[in-house]
């Protein structure tokens, strides 16, 4: 496990695209859920993959950011992997967020139609009431390692409560460095 601070930039950044991409109506409402808790879990999920970027470039490593910040016009239209490694394999990163959180969960139809070689595990640790996130409130983040497809096309399907998907404990994933080392 990796322990990092979250830093008031990237946590600005990272909402701002939140609220431009929900707002602009430019994602899919998976779930029929409200304006903030979609703002909410965009955010979240874009800070998890900036702090694995800036994780990377820590370490020596000159990955671009990309488009990672560009939002794609119309809800169909979306990036379709966080990462991809020298050798062409895709990296997904997934994130825990409230403190109930113990697992990472691969919703079953994009397991099935976004195929991704590897799925990293990135556990946000910041102030909650609830189920209501408080943005700027978290603290640190911690990368727990990763897990390939294979491993959880092996795992059964699981419903957690919003629809079938592929889970595993962040507990069982396989040490980050590893796969970072394939960056090299």
């Amino acid at each position: 496990m990796i322990q990092l601070s979250v830093t008031d930039l990237q946590k600005q950044r990272c909402y701002n695209f939140a609220k431009e991409i929900i707002e602009g109506n430019n994602q899919f409402n998976r779930f029929a859920q409200t304006v903030s808790i979609q703002i909410n879990r965009t955010y979240v999920g874009k800070l998890a993959e900036l702090i694995f970027l800036d994780y990377l470039n820590s370490l020596g490593f000159k990955i671009k950011e990309g488009d990672m910040f560009k939002i794609y016009d119309g809800q169909e239209n979306a990036d379709t992997y966080d990462f991809i490694l020298p050798n062409n394999e895709t990296i997904d990163i997934k994130t825990a967020s409230l403190p109930f959180h113990k697992r990472i969960m691969v919703p079953l139809d994009q397991f099935i139609s976004l195929k991704k070689d590897y799925y990293v595990g990135i556990k946000l640790n910041f102030v909650t009431e609830g189920k209501n996130i408080e943005p700027f409130n978290i603290q640190t983040a911690i990368i727990y390692g990763y897990t390939s497809r294979e491993n959880l096309e092996n795992k059964p399907t699981e419903n957690f409560g919003e629809g079938d998907c592929k889970a595993i404990l962040l507990t069982e994933l396989k040490d980050i460095n590893y796969l970072v080392s394939l960056f090299k």
